[in-house]
């Protein structure tokens, strides 16, 4: 097996179960290397440190699956650490047909995604390490969960910097367009081929629980990048008397219009807007929302872009803190792990210094528990949510 040795000083860290070692952390290898090649892991001194695979084209070039030198990466490791992924689910009692089975690092399986959509899975394989592997994570997913049929979607940012090929489809038995989930009293469409990640933004899922607490009947609310409609349809529910959803998608948009349906709701509009555009109308109109929901996608692919994702949320903490009324509550997402928790409270902070207006902090909501993440690795928690009542 190819030998690397990582440079003095990087150890601690491993040591620490941080699973990523990059290009420039690498100070030998026992020979040229294969991409997606099986790799042991050792110090400057020759001492094991894990068992990883390797993509020296790419900046995380190493990530590490055991730290256990009795523990080799084998088809038997993948297949036992998705039971253990699944066990760890049923004792969540998650009350929805719809789950994140496999969430990558946090389940201690790198560049691997698997949400559960009823009797149906959505597989993606998000590094070329890992996509050697598929054939195992496949028949162990039909082992395990029995499922009607599995789907791979492909994420396109990640295939394209890992050299991934690009592939969409069914990979196992049949799997319909279109089907049903629940979530808690809720029910959605869900479009596997055409919808945005594997179908759902499952991760928000306490999310959408909670707002139903700060909505009265007769409340006027915003839902602002509103996807298909899960914010929009909860505060509906809790009778809400006026509800606005807003997105660029005419997709996501019909979907929310059908979801509506779905759910014996009705009386929410659904505006084709962009975000941004819209909520400075809404403020050069002056009008207020007793709640406000904004949760736009990731700004931040990579920490280059942090300085130019960090203006966006503070042009939308501005905007949305304008438009919500005294005594009204504004929540604001960032689902990229670039964004900080700590960077949401000082853009709201200085968005409210400019706005002048007081607000309270009320809650901070995350990704929900199965999107797991690991204290060693910050990576791994990526959605962060703020809410704040304005005074």
């Amino acid at each position: 097996m190819l030998q690397v040795r990582v440079k003095p000083g990087i150890e601690d860290r491993i040591r620490g179960f941080f699973p990523w070692i990059y290009r420039p952390e690498i100070a030998s290898l026992s020979r040229k290397p294969k991409k997606g090649e099986l790799v042991v892991i050792r110090d400057f001194g020759g001492r094991f440190l894990g068992y990883g695979y390797i993509n020296p084209e790419v900046s995380i070039a190493i990530r590490i699956l055991s730290f256990d030198k009795n523990q080799p990466i084998t088809p038997d490791l993948i297949k036992n650490r998705i039971q253990e992924a699944y066990n760890y689910r049923k004792q969540l009692y998650i009350n929805s047909n719809a789950f994140r089975l496999v969430h990558s690092e946090g389940d201690l399986l790198p560049g691997l995604i698997v949400d559960v959509y009823d009797e149906y899975a959505v597989v993606e394989f998000t590094t070329y390490g890992m996509n050697l592997f598929r054939e195992t994570v496949i028949s162990s997913l039909v082992d395990i969960l029995k499922p009607k049929g599995i789907y791979e979607k492909a994420n396109l940012t990640a295939c394209k910097i890992e050299g991934v090929e690009v592939s969409e489809g069914v990979v196992y038995g049949k799997v319909p367009e279109e089907i049903v989930i629940w979530e808690h009293d809720m029910y959605y469409y869900i479009n596997i081929p055409h919808g945005q990640k594997t179908g759902f933004f499952l991760d928000q899922r306490n999310s959408r629980r909670f707002v139903r607490n700060l909505v009265e009947p007769g409340s006027r609310c915003l839902d602002v990048f509103c996807h298909t409609g899960g914010f929009a349809l909860n505060m509906k529910k809790m009778g809400a008397n006026e509800v606005i959803a807003v997105d660029l998608s005419d997709l996501a948009l019909d979907m929310g219009r059908r979801n509506e349906q779905l759910n014996n709701l009705s009386g929410i509009k659904w505006v084709n807007a962009n975000a941004f555009d819209f909520l400075k109308e809404m403020d050069r109109k002056g009008e207020k929302f007793d709640v406000v929901v904004i949760d736009p996608p990731s700004f931040a692919k990579n920490r280059h872009a942090l300085p130019n994702a960090l203006r966006g949320y503070k042009e939308l903490c501005v905007r949305g803190l304008k438009i919500t009324k005294s005594g009204g509550y504004l929540a604001v997402f960032s689902c990229s792990f670039h964004v900080t928790e700590q960077h949401l409270f000082e853009v709201m902070t200085q968005a409210s210094y400019d706005v002048k207006r007081q607000v309270r902090v009320i809650a901070k909501t995350f990704q929900d528990k199965d999107h797991p993440w690991i204290l060693q690795m910050p990576n791994t928690l990526y959605l962060k949510g703020i809410w704040v009542e304005v005074i």
